[in-house]
């Protein structure tokens, strides 16, 4: 939910208004309506993204350590932790891509600066911040959120990825011939390039950070 806020805050344009309903703490009868227009960062930075001046607290409330009681259990809470974590992962990535395609389409800012995306650098700095924890429980859960980002970016339909190979081999499979090798190789170079872009921008989003 606070993800979807503050997706909806980045992705508005100038001068456009945000409609919030606010609610107290421990009242949640007083419920009121705000409006709210978003001003960038820093006026100096031209892609500063936009913001509503407010800060988000910590609400953690509490950490439960789960123990399974039995080998199918232990299979149970697994499965159930892979399903969250890839669900969110893949909304996460396709909510990017849907801003992704609005800033192509209306020539906004860098993806980095604006979809706060972290490449190589980013990855690597999250990374050290949790080893230096020593807590083996999150250094695990750090390295199985990353498989499962690379599993689900993987498998999207882009050429160049898995997700990409299979929709041309399901395309041969429909039309019942095979597809041009040549196209197919140009596809896969242009979708490619793409990534690479994709890449370098949020590696000089990491670094301007």
């Amino acid at each position: 939910m606070v993800s979807e806020v503050i997706t909806k805050i980045r992705s508005t344009s100038p001068g456009e208004q945000v409609f919030l309903d606010v609610q107290p703490r421990g009242n949640r009868e007083a419920m009121k309506k705000v409006v709210i227009t978003p001003k960038p960062l820093s006026y100096t930075d031209a892609n500063s993204p936009p913001s509503i001046g407010v800060m988000l607290s910590p609400n953690l409330l509490r950490v439960e350590n789960l123990k399974a009681k039995s080998l199918p259990d232990a299979a149970a809470l697994a499965s159930s932790a892979v399903y969250d974590l890839t669900t969110d992962t893949a909304r996460s990535i396709y909510g990017a891509i849907g801003m992704l395609g609005k800033m192509i389409v209306g020539g906004g800012s860098s993806v980095g600066g604006s979809l706060q995306l972290s490449g190589p650098i980013g990855v690597i700095k999250m990374g050290s911040e949790v080893v230096r924890t020593n807590d083996l429980t999150a250094v695990a859960m750090f390295a199985a959120a990353i498989s499962v980002n690379l599993a689900v970016v993987n498998s999207l339909p882009i050429p160049a990825l898995d997700g990409g190979q299979l929709v041309f081999v399901l395309g041969e499979a429909v039309t019942g011939r095979k597809l041009d090798q040549r196209k197919q190789e140009e596809i896969n170079a242009l979708a490619l390039l793409v990534l690479l872009l994709v890449t370098f921008s949020t590696t000089v989003g990491d670094l301007s950070k």
